[in-house]
């Protein structure tokens, strides 16, 4: 039994010495393991339309000095992602002194006010060199509804263009109701329920509603429940002034 008692309190001395081995020696391998293997190569992979590998691992240095052994991987995904255009990011770490990083750049769909674009996803950015943005469709939604706002626009897009028009603004109030302005002018109030079935009624009825009246619509207000308000292009009247007397006998 004595001998037992030593063997196991032997065993557990071992094993605290042992434990307290292991945390020392990862301590020291997070502090100094860019000292012991270091990473020798960044590696980075992206379409590189907008950002440039060079200014990924500048971003990344100061993370991925660390070295194998005590890199933070979501530390350098976080240093990606500091980067305006960088959509996502992936990293990873291959032994022994290889780091993965796999970027999507973001995909414009348009602009918030003079200075600030949104992508496909509805996030709004900000972003130098990204030219003159006049040309974009204008997106107004609060932050919380823009990811809502640009799926509505996308989808609005993609019926309207078969037809060789443009949605030039998308608005939505901060009650959801949605405003859409074409590039003919036509503006478009869909109200903020059933918004996608009220806008292709309206759209699948243009080729009826033009052969009616073939004047050019101002504005239509799709938020009623049996059809819809139309106004109209007010035509302009040519002012005419009377001719100049002649005073010639």
């Amino acid at each position: 039994m004595s001998n037992r008692r030593t063997f196991v309190a032997s065993m557990s001395a071992v094993l605290a010495v042992t434990a307290v081995a292991v945390l020392i020696a990862g301590a020291y391998m997070a502090h100094n393991g860019g000292a012991l293997l270091p990473f020798r190569w960044v590696d980075v992979s992206g379409p590189f339309a907008r950002v440039s590998a060079e200014q990924i691992r500048a971003a990344v240095g100061p993370a991925a000095s660390r070295g194998f052994f005590g890199v933070d991987l979501a530390e350098v995904r976080t240093g990606a992602l500091s980067l305006p255009w960088v959509a996502t990011a992936e990293v990873r770490k291959v032994w022994p002194d290889t780091l993965e990083i796999s970027v999507t750049e973001r995909e414009v769909l348009g602009r918030k006010g003079v200075d600030q674009l949104v992508d496909v996803a509805g996030n709004v950015f900000q972003a130098r060199g990204a030219g003159d943005t006049r040309g974009l469709p204008l997106l107004d939604a609060q932050p919380a509804q823009m990811a809502q706002l640009a799926e509505y626009y996308r989808l609005a897009q993609d019926d309207v263009e078969p037809l060789g028009r443009q949605i030039t603004a998308a608005r939505m109030s901060p009650r959801g109701a949605l405003e859409l302005q074409l590039n003919d002018g036509l503006e478009v109030h869909l109200g903020s329920r059933e918004l996608l079935p009220r806008w292709r009624r309206f759209i699948g009825s243009l080729p009826r509603l033009a052969a009616l009246d073939p004047r050019p619509i101002a504005a239509v207000d799709l938020r009623y429940t049996h059809g819809y308000a139309v106004r109209y292009v007010e035509a302009e009247v040519p002012v005419t002034t009377p001719p100049e007397s002649s005073n010639d006998t």
